[in-house]
């Protein structure tokens, strides 16, 4: 096949996957190119009659049944972008979203006074590694209560070479330690159960539960459990972040005030949601 074939031959196949939004057929199938063949959308359109150097029409075939499945891209090609970041990811981390890309900015904005940041709950390691390497004169930790998203981070630790990163396997329920800090970053679960059927078919089915939801009778256990933690392991004037369920914003701010933090503030995403409430020590 030559480019022109293959890109009309990939967006016939994807179509009812994407409910026929020819914007969202055309930027997967872009993706696809550029994954498996480096080609950009470019180079499709100045050369349609090129031939496709290693084509193989099985690998194609492998990843549209995998698209059909509602598999997302990420896991598909165990890629994301966060940022300025591409970072390794796979079925056991969430895929960054753009909300948290904002809180990373946000975080990374008041720095400026501080020397040590510790966030809760790592993943894939994006918020944490976006500011390691942006603040390279700074120390970062971070924990995660999952092996297997530990390995993760690890893996884009490395491809960043940072040495100011430092993560460790614990669960903030159990977690002990008498370091302080004077940055305290979480996106921790935050989906309540009922919540479930409003959820994409390609979340359900592939990003991991235990990151996402809690229970419909506990929803801020977490922001309840690190707002307590983050009381007594942040230095004077320290700051606490986190993202939010858009429905409980008030609720959480009000477990940063019963903590003793000042000056709580809930901020809106760039869709207009309360997604993010911050305080000070």
């Amino acid at each position: 096949m030559n480019n022109s074939e293959l890109f009309l031959y990939i967006k016939q196949e994807i179509s009812s996957v994407y409910d026929n939004d020819p914007n969202a057929i055309k930027a997967v199938a872009v993706k696809i190119f550029s994954h498996l063949y480096n080609i950009t959308l470019t180079d499709i359109l100045m050369h349609p009659e090129k031939k496709i150097e290693n084509f193989s029409l099985e690998k194609i075939r492998s990843v549209l049944e995998r698209i059909k499945k509602h598999e997302p891209l990420e896991y598909i090609f165990n890629n994301a972008q966060f940022l300025d970041l591409e970072l390794f990811t796979e079925s056991s981390v969430l895929i960054p979203r753009p909300e948290t890309e904002e809180l990373a900015m946000m975080v990374s904005s008041e720095l400026k006074n501080t020397d040590e940041t510790f966030e809760i709950g790592l993943g894939s390691g994006c918020i944490s590694i976006y500011l390691a390497k942006k603040h390279p004169d700074k120390n970062f930790y971070g924990c995660d209560i999952s092996e297997k998203a530990l390995k993760v981070c690890e893996k884009n630790i490395k491809k960043y070479n940072l040495k100011n990163l430092k993560i460790f396997l614990s669960d903030i329920f159990n977690f002990q330690t008498d370091k302080k800090f004077d940055v305290i970053i979480s996106n921790p679960p935050y989906v309540r159960d009922c919540e479930k059927p409003q959820m994409q078919k390609n979340v359900l089915d592939y990003e991991p539960f235990t990151a996402l939801f809690v229970p419909d009778d506990d929803a801020l256990k977490f922001y309840k459990k690190i707002s307590e933690f983050a009381s007594t392991h942040l230095n004077k004037f320290g700051k606490l972040f986190f993202e939010i369920n858009e429905n409980f914003g008030k609720e959480t701010a009000q477990v940063l005030e019963n903590y003793g933090f000042k000056n709580v503030k809930i901020i809106k995403d760039c869709f207009g949601k309360n997604r993010f409430v911050k305080g000070d020590k």
